[in-house]
């Protein structure tokens, strides 16, 4: 679908949009289309980094010496990027809608004036998409956490069987000696999982603290311009912070 393609900051009818409210001194009703539209922007980038990411995670699932170990990563991932693809698609079915309405605002404004163009702006709800938005990534964000946790009791099981391994290890030296080496390699992955599942889980609450910064930006009419540069500098950050984790070197874990 083209209007996937193109970045929405940039669309035409978002930009079409803009000029009418900005023509008629609808500076308020631009600012808060504005602020759900960088929004948008934000969570599009974000999810792509955490869907590139998770793909990574496959790759490491698989290099996991463990078949049952394996298995069990493997369902958890699989979970988690179940929930990144419904992020993004709730994210692009409300990035369609917003354009889908901006070219009905313009529209309407063409036929009907200035009042209807108001009312128009009041029904694309743009706090209601950011309430849905907030309570979506609510979710996300405690489900990633809890993955999180199964993968950690997997680590407490293999730090157990390493403990008796080494204990009864020294019996059959040349043998144990390779297992207990793909337990230490398989005790790095699963603290890289761990970390990963993390890492998607505190963004996703970050993704719903912006939101709710949003939704009292447009609610309250006092102090706007602070709290504009606010959450724009919370965008930005969220941005950055997703950007140098994917790039982020691995670090093993620490035998225990």
């Amino acid at each position: 679908m083209e209007s996937q393609t193109i970045s929405l900051n940039v669309h035409p009818q978002i930009l079409d949009l803009y000029e009418v409210l900005e023509k008629n001194g609808l500076h308020k009703q631009k600012e808060d289309v504005q602020s759900l539209v960088g929004y948008v922007e934000s969570m599009e980038y974000n999810l792509s980094v955490m869907i590139n990411e998770i793909q990574e995670m496959h790759a490491e699932v698989k290099r996991l010496h463990d078949r049952g170990i394996r298995n069990q990563c493997g369902k958890i991932i699989s979970k988690a990027e179940d929930k990144i693809h419904q992020a993004k698609t709730m994210v692009s079915v409300i990035k369609v809608r917003l354009i889908d309405a901006a070219g009905n605002a313009v529209k309407t404004c063409k036929e009907k004036g200035k009042s209807a163009l108001i009312r128009a702006v009041e029904a694309m709800r743009v706090s209601t998409a950011l309430s849905k938005i907030k309570s979506g990534f609510s979710h996300m964000s405690q489900s990633m956490r809890q993955s999180a946790g199964q993968i950690d009791v997997i680590r407490g099981e293999l730090h157990e069987v390493g403990g008796h391994m080494k204990n009864a290890g020294r019996a059959l030296l040349g043998r144990s000696a390779k297992q207990a080496g793909n337990l230490e390699a398989d005790k790095g992955m699963l603290a890289k999982l761990r970390d990963f599942l993390e890492s998607c889980g505190d963004t996703f609450s970050k993704m719903e603290r912006i939101a709710d910064k949003l939704i009292d930006k447009i609610q309250q009419n006092g102090e706007q311009t602070k709290q504009k540069q606010s959450v724009k500098s919370d965008l930005r950050q969220l941005k950055t912070e997703r950007l140098e984790k994917s790039k982020a070197p691995v670090i093993k874990e620490q035998a225990r």
